[in-house]
């Protein structure tokens, strides 16, 4: 199956965990892939894994508004084209929501919404031409409650309410914008997390999925890839949960 054969596909995250996931499982769906990432050696080692040498990795704050209008104008002056954006970029913390600091707030808040916010607003001009696909990862945070994520869940609710603009904005002029909500999966930025002092853990049971499994992230670069192609063509301004039935 090669669904992105001859198409330009741009991945945020793509150093590790679903970002990196999505870069293979595109790369063997014959995509060229602009990779994103702060992490230089984690960026570097998911290139390596490609069979496509046409992709590159870019070491890149999306949190910059002048380095993603650097990045969009140098991909459209290199490539001419963009059919594909995939925003997976994003970090995660748990606090009491009255012990959240405001330099952890703004920096989550900097980059996992404004972050999707400026590759997105780079983007639409390239995508317009192709009548290419945005695909948005949000979270489950962004549709139930989740304990200990004020900012995380207010940066997501925040992706998946301006996915759904984008939508309706965009939608007639051919553009495909959904969003992927994942949860209970495998991920550096979920694994070992800190949490505060003394919760009630009865509260955890509201993050693990019906069967308790947590599954890989290649569950959710497969949901990506479907959503990023042509297969999903008559979707459009969706929340997809995957998340085994957490929210059922």
């Amino acid at each position: 199956m090669k669904r992105f054969k001859n198409k330009i596909v741009v991945i945020t995250g793509a150093g590790s965990g679903i970002g990196r996931s999505t870069a293979l499982r595109l790369d063997s769906e014959g995509a060229d892939l602009l990779m994103i990432d702060k992490n230089k050696k984690d960026l570097e080692a998911t290139k390596k894994m490609l069979k496509n040498k046409n992709s590159s990795a870019h070491v890149l704050d999306i949190s910059s508004i002048s380095s993603t209008e650097n990045f969009f104008k140098d991909l459209e002056k290199n490539y001419k084209r963009l059919d594909a954006l995939i925003n997976i970029a994003g970090i995660l913390r748990f606090d009491n929501s009255h012990e959240v600091e405001l330099e952890n707030w703004n920096q989550i808040l900097d980059i996992n919404l404004t972050g999707t916010f400026f590759m997105c607003r780079h983007a639409l001009p390239l995508l317009l031409k192709s009548k290419g696909a945005i695909v948005n990862v949000s979270s489950t945070a962004a549709l139930g409650a989740h304990a200990w994520t004020a900012a995380y869940s207010a940066s997501k609710g925040g992706i998946s309410a301006f996915s759904k603009t984008l939508a309706v904005e965009y939608g007639m002029k051919g553009l495909n914008i959904n969003c992927v909500c994942p949860a209970s999966i495998e991920t550096p930025m979920s694994s070992n997390p800190m949490m505060p002092k003394d919760i009630d853990t009865r509260l955890l049971k509201k993050i693990m999925p019906l069967d308790g499994v947590n599954r890989s992230p290649d569950d959710i670069a497969s949901t990506i890839a479907f959503l990023a192609s042509d297969d999903a063509i008559h979707i459009n301004g969706i929340d997809l949960r995957v998340d085994g039935g957490l929210l059922t």
